[in-house]
């Protein structure tokens, strides 16, 4: 398997440098670009604490070095399999070396209620729908998925950087959100749920809280959440110079606390801190970017594990739509998955799996893969355990 075997970049940076990381060098001479486009770049920080990860970012690392980064020394590493220390470019990171004149404005946002719905304005702009007011169990919370407002997801607009990739997660997509980037929840256990993918706050190290982290690089952030920041790869609040932790590798209650600290009702905080939330996503393209860059790593980190388990080699991308759908909801298990995938027809029988409790996503789900498929979109290529991808196969 092709591997990284040198790499070079900058020894010393500042905040808010434009700094380049490049492969020197290769275990094979003058691969293909199709295999060195398949380069990951993991930043750490001296103390092992995971600063940024780029998958399938090629052979060339171009990035803005962020505020989060002042005084760490960065070790940045290339890799195809895992990443080495000992193939690494050390950059030790400063300050700015002059403070702006000007510090970035905080956006000032006001929330109005009409019986139980709820609306926004950020700094004097029009407002713009935030969500309903409605019960789950014990719970009360926003949701906006019937109107949410902005844009709405385009595979097309993402196919350039993503690939087929970028269609294969419509489906799924269109379930959760249908397509919109600023679809919101506030009212299951999980405190908040945002984006297109709908990626919820309570799972640690996973969903909202690393693409939250993410986005909380990029210089808008001072815009929304100046209250907050990325040390040492972890979220934290500044408040009257006290700095608190709010997620860790086991738990994230405290960022769902930010966002969401009454649960039984939706008080003031909660709709201010979810309209810039959304606000932000509307405003800034590199939000949206963002989520779609985020959800595609994700996925197709999961999928390789799922894949591996199912033993899904040359199981064709249709049936492995509808698996990863499966079990991004959570509404099946890999036995009865490996069943359905065994049957005489295994894309009704995948489809069957939780059709009684969700016919609605079922049949949102089916419609959208059909699409696909009548696009010749899906349909042709299988998965591939050796490049962990979907392929056309050598004989077709």
């Amino acid at each position: 398997m092709l591997g990284v075997r040198s790499v070079s970049g900058p020894r010393e940076a500042r905040v808010g440098d434009e700094v380049v990381y490049t492969v020197d060098a290769f275990s094979e001479p003058s691969p293909p670009a199709r295999d060195t486009q398949k380069v990951n770049w993991l930043v750490k920080s001296a103390d092992g604490a995971a600063l940024a990860h780029k998958l399938l970012e090629g052979p060339v690392l171009r990035l803005t070095v962020p505020e989060t980064w002042a005084g760490e020394t960065a070790i940045v590493m290339p890799y195809m399999k895992s990443p080495s220390a000992g193939i690494a470019v050390r950059t030790n990171v400063s300050s700015r070396a002059v403070l702006q004149s000007s510090r970035v404005a905080v956006r000032e946002v006001e929330v109005f209620r009409q019986a139980g719905k709820f609306y926004a304005s950020i700094s004097g702009d029009p407002r713009f729908f935030l969500g309903t007011r409605v019960n789950y169990e014990t719970r009360r919370g926003l949701m906006n998925s019937l109107n949410p407002p902005g844009t709405r997801y385009r595979p097309e607009d993402y196919e350039a950087a993503h690939g087929h990739w970028a269609w294969y997660l419509t489906p799924t997509i269109q379930c959760e959100s249908h397509g919109f980037f600023t679809c919101l929840n506030t009212y299951d256990r999980a405190c908040l749920t945002f984006g297109h993918m709908q990626l919820a706050a309570h799972t640690p190290d996973d969903n909202f809280a690393p693409f939250f982290r993410e986005i909380l690089a990029d210089p808008s952030a001072a815009e929304y959440f100046p209250d907050l920041t990325v040390k040492r790869g972890r979220i934290h609040r500044v408040d009257n110079g006290i700095t608190t932790q709010l997620e860790s590798a086991t738990d994230t209650r405290g960022l769902m606390r930010y966002f969401n600290d009454s649960p039984d009702d939706v008080d003031e905080q909660e709709a201010g801190r979810a309209a810039r939330l959304v606000d932000w996503c509307m405003r800034y393209p590199a939000v949206r970017d963002c989520q779609v860059a985020f959800t595609v790593n994700q996925q197709r980190r999961k999928f390789e594990m799922h894949a591996r388990k199912l033993r899904l080699a040359g199981v064709v991308d249709k049936l492995c739509l509808v698996i990863l759908d499966i079990l991004h909801q959570g509404r099946g298990r890999y036995p009865t998955i490996a069943a359905a995938v065994a049957s005489d027809h295994p894309f009704d029988a995948l489809l069957s799996i939780g059709a009684a409790r969700f016919p609605e996503r079922v049949t949102t789900l089916r419609a959208a893969i059909r699409d696909l498929e009548a696009r010749d979109i899906v349909g042709e290529r299988v998965w591939d355990p050796v490049t962990k991808d979907f392929v056309v196969p050598s004989q077709a």
